[in-house]
């Protein structure tokens, strides 16, 4: 009996107990199946994420400005190295400091990393060895242009944007993130699987700039000759295509160093004289001035509101053409007393002044731009002169830009076009209308007008000899402390070019100019010299066969004879002297107005035409006429550059569109 009990009892535990594995086993099969084969396969694969290239970043004209390439960062694993002495000469091989190199064949050490990176091919013997651990990475790489580095901005070492246009676009130029599976052994050990890519890296987008590197380049030589010949502490130079809203050039240097940003969007300043266009129109435009009449301006000195104001241009009256053109401070300052308070702020508020221009670019600075209860009393005629508000140099364009562009003010734009990692077009820049701010005949009247400035005005000096170019000088005191600076003077000059069809709205603004400091002997010789290369390169962005039939030639007027009657203001009397003779910058063919010019807002973006791929050739090592012949062959650009840690780039083999620029390692 006993012992048929301790038998029962016996099947009764090994019951419950084949009982307890099959339950066991149903729950780590069934409930836990997925645990465990993530667990398996944590074990016996490795999976290795690879990093995307990010997109492009191009001028107008396609040349490369940011590129990102592949390369590959080495670790060391000493303890297991097979042969330190060939990894040794493989490592100095390849330039690595003799310091990094002991340490990397030290075995009381686990891991070295070589902080450096390598072309993957470069590094391929190295790679193999027993040890030695590759880690793709990306570097990004830029066009040596101070002024473009300002504009593109810069990425951070995990390759994300840190400033410029890398952090405004930067979730499309990132890509998506790849990976590798690699089979695990003994050790540590890593083979090649029949899935070792599990998933490729995608590219982020392409971003096409309206930038010109051509333009920039020449921008940036400007304002470094005129730190050099005026002894300015800094300047900005804005190049504004005006019937797109498209910026050509956005060049920003300062004495005190290069800085990181371009400063002709985010540093503000007093513009001077450039203002006094823009309340002329208004004045013309709701009758309350005429080209014309002539007002009273005291022989260069009037007292206002318990200050005085000066000019340079000392006439005991003036018509309302010739306070613009000889930029007269009282006679502006007289005119726009016929405004009201508001009227002034409103007419500067529509031209964009104290507001962003709404530029894709972080930090834009709005400027000043006080309400009317904020004014004192010179506050209204301080401001027809340029001072008591503040503008960025882009707003100063932009504003200029609704002259050129018969009155329409345009959002200005960096980016021309986007496309995704298969090549195609996701965005393309459309001009974007803000308000219309003027008539189209207010606007030519303020072109002729900016033209006789040029012509026979205070910015004489910015004159070319072949084309019509117009124009607005200005010069403003410095604010320092607190307060305007004896002998501190921002020159400003805004050109238009050609002055009837402008291509072109150039702003030049110089800190500080040493010596001569009026706007139209300092800024305005910097605008014609920009506009000189301009004409002369070969990629510039300009029509020249619009350019072909704008050309001007001097002719004398007719011979001047007692001038009629002029309208003068009430209670003024007439002047009867005869008028000045001067010359005018005419065309020799009669031309039609400039038709309106409008803009289809909804439009689609249209599909662009495919670009041609070339493969960059292997040129390292060949002499150096003889890489070129070889690059302009394959229908390349080349560019030879120093002390760079590349010898091709983009490297030889990749596939690039025709044009690109490619850099070679001076021998």
């Amino acid at each position: 009996m006993l012992q048929a009990m301790r038998l029962r009892l016996i099947h009764g535990v090994l019951v419950a107990f084949a009982a307890a594995l099959v339950v066991r086993a149903a729950w780590v099969q069934l409930w836990q199946g997925e645990k465990w084969e993530t667990l398996a396969a944590r074990q016996h694969y490795s999976r290795t994420a690879l990093p995307a290239p990010r997109g492009e970043i191009l001028d107008v004209a396609g040349v490369p400005l940011a590129r990102s390439e592949v390369r590959v960062r080495l670790g060391v694993a000493p303890r297991e190295l097979k042969d330190p002495r060939r990894l040794a000469r493989d490592l100095k091989r390849l330039g690595v400091d003799p310091a990094t190199i002991r340490r990397a064949i030290d075995r009381k050490r686990k891991w070295v990393d070589i902080p450096r990176t390598f072309m993957a091919s470069d590094v391929a013997v190295v790679s193999a060895m027993r040890g030695v651990h590759p880690v793709p990475s990306m570097q990004r790489d830029y066009v040596p242009l101070d002024g473009m580095r300002h504009i593109v901005g810069r990425t951070t070492p995990d390759d994300r944007g840190q400033d410029g246009l890398e952090l405004v676009l930067d979730s499309l130029l990132r890509g998506e993130r790849g990976s590798t599976r690699d089979l695990m052994g003994s050790g540590g050990r890593r083979y090649e699987s029949l899935e070792a890519l599990s998933r490729p890296p995608r590219p982020g987008h392409e971003v096409t700039l309206t930038v010109s590197y051509v333009l920039q380049d020449i921008c940036d030589r400007a304002l470094a000759d005129a730190e050099a010949r005026l002894g300015v502490s800094g300047g900005d130079i804005v190049v504004l295509e005006p019937s797109r809203g498209e910026i050509r050039c956005l060049a920003s240097r300062r004495a005190k160093g290069p800085g990181t940003s371009s400063l002709a969007l985010i540093e503000p300043f007093e513009p001077g004289s450039t203002l006094k266009p823009f309340l002329a129109g208004r004045m013309v435009e709701d009758g309350k001035a005429e080209l014309d009449e002539s007002i009273e301006t005291f022989n260069g000195t009037y007292r206002d509101c318990g200050g005085t104001i000066s000019d340079v241009h000392k006439a005991p009256r003036l018509s309302l053409a010739d306070v613009i053109r000889y930029s007269s401070n009282i006679g502006i300052a007289r005119f726009t007393e016929r405004l009201t308070k508001r009227e002034v702020y409103e007419t500067l508020r529509d031209f964009g002044f104290g507001m962003p221009t709404g530029i894709a670019y972080p930090s834009e600075a709005s400027g000043v731009l006080k309400e009317p209860r904020l004014w004192s009393c010179p506050s209204q005629s301080r401001m027809s002169m340029g001072y008591e508000i503040s503008v960025t140099a882009v707003q100063l364009a932009a504003a200029y830009g609704a002259i050129a562009n018969d009155g329409l003010l345009l959002v200005p734009t960096l980016v021309k076009a986007i496309r995704d990692a298969d090549g195609d077009l996701v965005y393309e820049h459309r001009p974007q209308l803000v308000r219309r701010v003027m008539k189209p005949k207010t606007a030519r009247m303020l072109r002729d007008l900016l033209a006789g400035v040029v012509d026979s005005g205070t910015a004489t000096d910015a004159g070319l000899a072949t084309f019509d170019l117009g124009g607005k000088s200005g010069t403003a005191r410095r604010v320092g402390a607190g307060r305007y600076q004896e002998g501190s003077y921002t020159s400003t000059f805004v050109g238009l070019f050609p002055a009837r069809d402008p291509q072109y709205v150039v702003v030049v603004k110089l800190d500080n100019p040493q010596g001569t400091y009026y706007g139209g002997k300092t800024a305005g010789p910097v605008a014609k010299a920009v506009l000189e290369a301009a004409i002369a390169a070969r990629d510039a962005s300009l029509d020249r066969a619009d350019l072909a039939t704008q050309r001007a030639r001097y002719v004398p007027p007719p011979e001047a004879g007692p001038a009629g009657p002029r309208r003068v203001a009430a209670g003024r009397v007439a002047s009867d002297s005869p008028a000045p003779a001067r010359y005018a910058l005419v065309d020799s063919t009669p031309v039609a107005p400039p038709a309106r010019v409008t803009f289809d807002l909804r439009a689609t973006a249209d599909s662009a035409m495919p670009r041609e791929r070339v493969t960059v050739p292997d040129v390292r090592g060949l002499p150096a006429r003889v890489a070129a012949r070889e690059l302009h062959r394959a229908g390349l650009r080349v560019s030879f550059v120093s002390g760079v840690p590349f010898q091709v780039s983009p490297p030889p083999g990749t596939e690039v569109t025709s044009g690109t620029l490619v850099r070679v390692a001076r021998p």
